[in-house]
């Protein structure tokens, strides 16, 4: 297709709103966001600038942003407020952009950092940095263990933490089901100097609900993520902490080195939003642990291996199934065939699909919903249907939820 005019444009935009109302969207790190917020994203803002470096908003390196600012601080006074935390950095563009200057803002030449590996349903922050020669020739990485939950094995960190004695120890990745054993290792932490931090990215929504622990209060240094996974705002990425002094060394990270320009059309959504968690955060955050709950659930009892049996499967925003056994290539096109939309893994021991009840919660799905969603997955994966003749219905299905909840309509 050519874009010669607008109604190219508008076209293709139709198209795309259209097959994504079709779809059972299960992506663990995507949401959809209310039509208020998104409303927001097309001001005036989105074409100006409003640099500065350090922590000093007021210190602006261009004029006219006299609202700017204004507007920057009263949004980060709600950061503050619904996520915790003394002082708070909104530069980040992105979730990895706010983890990429915690990294380069705390890390001398020559330390070691212990984060999740990306076969475990990490984020990828360090260990990816590392395959550029200048970082892997600066930055040491170790990875922590996970136990058949797939949940970090507190015993087996704390030893690594006392032995290796890294300089920074990372939580949180992309799979998280349960959550982390920050107060078991802050013993450690404070004996020997290590930093910690939480790469919240994908439980931001569920901590700003109330709904799963905050690290800054079990005792993490630092915490970052993005707005747009559990979090129901526009994309983007965040840093809070009660420590002045390491904020300092972030902010200096990230201005002028990594961004400069740090897309203020987002900070009137993400404001939008931080007033919708905080009127409907607590229904949402809830409905949301339990339809992972009952989708778990609702898996193992059509045949499915889910991770974290023992533990009752989950107690976030997502679940994590063994698919071993059933398919022999990526499930995750197989099942966009049929109009389910997740996430795959092969790198680890088993195949896995990690599947997120965000959206479908925004979108009225309640825990007798999960029982037809799980069917679906049979169908495909171990049924062997046609993924055409599942698509229809999954396209009945996800029409009876046309719009969203947990929202400013």
């Amino acid at each position: 297709m050519k874009i010669e005019k607008l109604t190219d444009i508008d076209g293709l935009l139709r198209k795309h709103e259209d097959y994504r109302s079709r779809c059972l969207n299960l992506i663990a790190s995507e949401n959809y966001a209310s039509d208020k917020v998104r409303s927001y994203l097309s001001g005036d803002f989105s074409n100006r600038y409003g640099c500065y470096v350090g922590m000093d908003l007021d210190d602006r390196e261009y004029t006219g942003n006299k609202y700017i600012n204004e507007f920057e601080k009263a949004t980060q006074e709600l950061v503050k407020e619904v996520f915790g935390g003394k002082y708070a950095d909104l530069r980040p563009i992105g979730g990895h952009m706010a983890g990429m200057s915690v990294v380069l803002a705390l890390l001398e030449p020559g330390d070691l950092v212990i984060e999740v590996h990306l076969k475990d349903w990490g984020h990828g922050l360090v260990g990816p940095m590392c395959e550029l020669r200048q970082f892997d020739e600066t930055i040491n990485v170790e990875y922590m263990k996970f136990d058949e939950n797939g949940a970090v094995d507190t015993k087996a960190l704390q030893k690594m933490a006392a032995e290796l004695k890294p300089k920074l120890i990372v939580f949180g990745g992309s799979g998280t089901l349960f959550p982390e054993p920050i107060k078991e290792l802050k013993e450690i932490a404070d004996r020997e100097n290590i930093l910690l931090a939480y790469d919240a990215s994908h439980v931001t929504g569920l901590i700003a609900s109330g709904v799963f622990p905050n690290p800054l209060e079990e005792g993490v240094d630092v915490m970052f993520g993005s707005t747009h996974k559990s979090f129901p705002g526009p994309q983007g990425g965040f840093v809070v902490s009660d420590n002045k002094e390491l904020m300092e060394k972030i902010g200096n990270a990230l201005s002028p080195s990594l961004v400069t320009s740090h897309h203020l059309n987002r900070l009137p959504a993400f404001a939008a939003s931080l007033l919708e968690i905080k009127s409907f955060g607590k229904a949402y955050g809830e409905q949301v642990v339990r339809n992972s709950m009952a989708l778990a659930k609702a898996m193992a009892k059509e045949g499915f291996k889910v991770k974290g049996a023992a533990r009752g499967y989950t107690e976030s925003h997502l679940i994590l199934v063994n698919v071993g056994g059933f398919v022999d290539e990526a499930p995750g096109k197989l099942l966009e065939k049929a109009g389910i939309l997740c996430s795959d893994d092969f790198s680890g021991s088993a195949p896995e699909v990690r599947i997120g009840t965000p959206e479908s919660t925004r979108r009225g799905m309640k825990e007798e919903d999960m029982q037809a969603i799980a069917q679906f997955f049979k169908r495909v994966l171990i049924d062997k249907e046609d993924p055409e003749s599942v698509l229809k219905d999954v396209e009945t299905f996800a029409l009876k939820f046309p719009d969203y909840e947990y929202a400013f309509k």
